[in-house]
């Protein structure tokens, strides 16, 4: 009978995590124009569109950093205006959050991991929501083709340089991008079973739904 073991938490690490402080001095100080942020025991980069490709590929190549994986690349839509996001008392128990924009944007999030070290840090980009482009980073990290094709299908941001940057989850022929914030809530003419039209939530009758 074959014996398995539980890999322990330091399987295949062959250095010893930096702590936030150094990854962060490790980047500034290549890179001055880069901003450092850390909350919550996490550490965020605020890289400029133009220095993207050089800042993912100095994280990558650097002995110290190690960053071999792209592990994940999402995107949030901020659109311009005021919002107010209500305290989450029973949920989440985030507080109440404010917040105000002149200009829609589209924030792209890259998260490093180092396969080595086993730390990691998230690089934050923005481009503007009316027209967003990022360059593509799949010269970097080949991984990137496939998470760069969802953030397009769903944000509509284009990456400039990718070599096939088509949409990877809608139909072909899908107008729109569904998790910007700006996409029409529901009232898609759907063929569901029963036949039946869902209209948007601020004209549903729940009842009629289930129905």
């Amino acid at each position: 009978m074959t014996e398995f073991s539980v890999p322990t938490r330091t399987h295949g690490l062959t250095r010893t995590a930096l702590p936030l402080d150094g990854l962060a001095a490790r980047i500034t100080d290549r890179f001055p124009e880069v901003e450092a942020t850390e909350a919550y025991g996490e550490l965020t980069l605020h890289v400029a569109p133009e220095h993207l490709v050089e800042v993912l590929t100095f994280c990558r190549d650097d002995e110290e950093l190690d960053m071999a994986l792209l592990s994940d690349l999402s995107g949030v839509h901020w659109p311009a205006g005021d919002h107010i996001i209500e305290r989450q008392a029973s949920t989440t128990g985030w507080p109440e959050y404010r917040v105000s924009r002149e200009q829609g944007m589209i924030e792209v999030l890259y998260i490093l991991r180092s396969l080595t070290r086993n730390h990691w840090f998230r690089v934050s980009v923005a481009t503007p929501d009316d027209a967003p482009q990022l360059p593509s980073v799949t010269e970097v990290f080949t991984t990137a083709n496939f998470h760069e094709r969802e953030v397009f299908d769903f944000f509509g941001v284009e990456f400039a340089g990718h070599p096939d940057l088509t949409r990877i989850l809608m139909p072909d022929d899908w107008i729109g991008h569904p998790h910007r914030k700006d996409y029409p809530l529901g009232g898609v003419d759907i063929p569901y079973k029963n036949d039946k039209f869902i209209p948007p939530p601020d004209e549903r009758d729940i009842r009629e739904v289930i129905d």
